[in-house]
């Protein structure tokens, strides 16, 4: 648990329209190849 806090204040600390672009085209991309921890 304290490893998703610690990426939850990361993710606010740094949070840019870039970051979340990149973000959505890495899930997608995960998803198509087929990782189960993508979503």
């Amino acid at each position: 648990m304290q490893r998703r806090v610690d990426h939850d204040l990361w993710y606010i600390e740094n949070w840019s329209f870039w970051l979340d672009i990149q973000i959505i085209i890495l899930t997608i991309w995960n998803m198509l190849k087929g990782d189960k921890h993508a979503y």
